[in-house]
């Protein structure tokens, strides 16, 4: 019988299909990519006895996880493929200004541009002492460069590297699922919700045209949270999206096995490092998949999982110090209007998609992306509540591979049909987002400004008060494994950033 007979079986047919391959030197190698950012900081921001024992900790645990003896499975000319289709995926993120990088590189830049100039680790100096403390995994090994234009280059280098990963499972999983990699990669890449309904609506009633969202975006529709499609976080965060969805496509491909679950920490706690918030959202699902196989008791038992805890440990003591100062809090305390702002963005954001999806393709993981989806908006984190934007994000690429399945091997119907419909929208409102790209001039990152002094001339300056990217310092979570800061001094009063305005 057909994974996709929807006759009257009771098995999931999504887990029939995916999630049943043994880990690979390809999941090795997404480990190992998300590993390195780690112990680059462990290097940068530890005393040498806390990086050597941390440090040694993930480098044994990456020795003894499964899949050494596997090989790569992707052939030669898939595999060069990805990487050429990565480079040029990266190319739109913004990280090499080449096209136009959206307003959250005001200050991304500047981190770049402090780790690559700046002893570490690094605080600023403005009538108090400020210590930088974010998710920085990302920058890191690009700000070894040594110059903003070295580490530009650089951080598109490692993007490009990170998506190829990206590609390279998407290939292993229409593989497995029987579903054309070109296919799965492009709709992967096109994945969004319905948010172009109501920005159209939205628009039409303040009289600004259906088109008033070209080189705009618009995926804060709803105010309270937002779900970003894959263009969207890819221009706008791909920090978050990178480790989110390397996570998410792992646990899709190797949920299933023995293996997976032995080496489910040392993928989770290297990801923290580039987004703490994204790698939580990953763990709920990888922890769903270990549990629903049977496999608990290998993961618990796992040295590798053990040393993942060890490995992990200062880089979260660093990620939650001061981390109370973050806006948080139930929806339905902090905002007043949740009620009716939560069913609505479910309806756009989420439904349209899982309900054709679990109708036609039944599965376990589906489903548990899904309850996490509608769940998640619940608890507002962080001034743009990243407990949606990124903890999300895992969950988006398992039901964006599962409705890309579900609309390419299901029998024709009204929930195909249903599926093709939605899948349009999304497509059309991912290329609106687009059309920031093409709408909007390249602008040059800035050499001038510190985190601070960006943060202060950022066009978000009045919205966030930049909690999550500084904390006073000393803190006594930190002081006894840190390496001592190096304060840098900064103006009250500092010139234009950006003196041309063009951002």
């Amino acid at each position: 019988m057909s994974p996709f007979d929807l006759s009257g079986t009771s098995r999931p047919r999504l887990d029939a299909l995916a999630g049943n391959t043994p880990p690979d030197w390809l999941a090795l190698a997404c480990t190992a990519l998300l590993l390195l950012p780690g112990l680059v900081f462990l290097l940068g921001w530890a005393q040498p006895w806390a990086a050597a024992l941390s440090g040694g900790a993930g480098l044994l645990a990456l020795a003894l996880s499964p899949g050494w003896r596997a090989g790569w499975p992707l052939a030669r000319r898939t595999t060069w493929l990805c990487l050429l289709a990565g480079l040029g995926w990266a190319g739109f993120t913004g990280a090499a200004h080449w096209l136009y990088a959206t307003a959250d590189w005001q200050v991304r830049d500047a981190v770049l541009n402090d780790l690559a100039r700046f002893s570490w680790p690094i605080a600023y100096d403005e009538e108090a002492l400020f210590l930088l403390r974010a998710p920085l995994g990302y920058f890191l090994p690009a700000a070894l460069a040594g110059s903003l234009e070295g580490a530009q280059v650089a951080l598109w280098v490692w993007t490009g590297a990170s998506l190829a990963l990206v590609l390279g499972l998407l290939a292993g999983l229409g593989r497995s699922l029987g579903v054309p990699s070109a296919v799965l990669m492009a709709g992967f890449a096109l994945f969004g919700g319905l948010d172009l309904l109501p920005n159209l609506w939205l628009d039409w009633n303040a009289g600004a045209g259906a088109l008033a969202a070209w080189g705009r975006g618009g995926e804060w529709w709803n105010r309270a949270f937002q779900y970003p499609g894959h263009v969207t976080a890819l221009l706008w965060a791909p920090n978050h999206a990178i480790p989110a969805w390397l996570c998410g496509l792992l646990v899709l491909r190797h949920g299933a096995t023995p293996g997976f679950a032995r080496a489910l920490g040392l993928g989770l706690a290297a990801a923290a490092a580039w987004s703490p918030v994204a790698a939580a959202g990953a763990a709920v699902l990888g922890g769903f998949a270990v549990l629903a196989a049977g496999n608990a008791r290998a993961a618990l038992l796992s040295p590798v999982n053990w040393l993942a805890v060890a490995f992990a440990l200062p880089t979260c003591l660093y990620l939650v110090a001061g981390s109370n100062a973050v806006p948080h809090g139930w929806l339905f305390l902090e905002r007043a209007d949740g009620w009716w702002r939560w069913p609505l963005f479910l309806l756009v954001e989420v439904l349209p998609w899982a309900v054709p999806a679990w109708a036609l393709l039944r599965g376990r993981l589906l489903l548990a992306a899904a309850v996490l989806l509608c769940l998640l908006p619940l608890y507002v984190f962080g001034a743009g509540n990243e407990a949606a934007s990124r903890g999300s994000q895992a969950a988006l690429a398992v039901l964006a591979v599962a409705g890309i399945a579900a609309l390419w091997r299901a029998p024709p119907g009204p929930w195909r049909a249903a599926l093709r419909a939605v899948a349009v929208v999304a497509a059309l409102g991912s290329l609106m987002e687009a059309s920031l790209l093409v709408a909007k001039e390249p602008w040059e990152a800035s050499e001038r400004c510190t985190v601070p002094e960006a943060a202060r001339q950022s066009v978000f300056r009045d919205v966030t008060d930049w909690s999550h990217y500084l904390t006073p310092w000393p803190d006594l979570l930190l002081q006894g494994w840190m390496a001592t800061p190096h304060p840098r001094p900064i103006p009250l009063r500092s010139p234009p950033c950006w003196p041309d305005g063009s951002v």
